[in-house]
């Protein structure tokens, strides 16, 4: 994702929107909200909004994006404190924070996919791979697990790299709700399971 470029009013106005659309999803959840309640509730016209933002997916798409600034904060912030910690424990806070991360913001990527955001699938996969979330994920998973099975010592562990890449396709929000959705699986089941692909501990936390 582009580092974004704002006026200074521009960017209090975004974040007035961004903020004010949090809140009445929270109480009433992304569906129950529309684009004329926002523009309300926030004090701005209407068509200010549509300029800015085409429709409820466009605006949920920027509150991912600003969601994914966050968890990388977060996540870069809990590796620094962590670093001496088992790097078995450190890839297992790592993918069930990226799984929860997904969840609680379920229903904003629901939202994104059901008004079909303009570019094409192709466009916008790739468009993922060159974010800082993405290379965030692949490059810290492929030196955790570079670490944990030069412990092991084993004779031809597979390509740190791909099986990173591999992870975080699997753990994708859109495959994510799919399975889950049409096998009924648990959040903590998905969870165990990929910690299972990396020989990892499970974990016993409620989901």
């Amino acid at each position: 994702m582009p580092a974004r470029v704002e006026r200074k009013d521009a960017a209090e106005h975004r974040k007035l929107i961004l903020r004010t659309a949090e809140c009445l999803f929270d109480e009433h959840g992304v569906t129950g909200v529309s684009m004329h309640q926002i523009a309300k509730t926030a004090g701005i016209g209407q068509g200010t909004l549509y300029r800015r933002y085409a429709h409820k997916g466009d605006l949920c798409l920027d509150m991912i994006q600003n969601y994914s600034e966050t968890f990388l904060e977060e996540a870069q912030e809990y590796l620094a404190e962590h670093r001496e910690s088992p790097a078995e424990e450190r890839l297992g806070w790592l993918l069930d924070s990226w799984i929860d991360a997904i969840e609680k913001k379920a229903d904003l990527i629901l939202t994104i996919q059901a008004h079909h955001i303009k570019e094409s699938d192709d466009n916008r996969s790739g468009s993922f791979f060159q974010t800082p979330l993405y290379l965030f994920l692949r490059d810290r998973i492929a030196e955790l697990l570079t670490e944990i099975w030069a412990k092991r010592e084993e004779a031809s562990p597979p390509v740190p790299l791909l099986t990173a890449h591999a992870l975080i396709c699997a753990m994708a929000p859109h495959g994510h709700f799919y399975i889950k959705r049409e096998q009924g699986y648990t959040t903590q089941q998905m969870k165990n399971n990929y910690r299972q692909m990396c020989l990892l501990p499970l974990s016993d936390a409620e989901s």
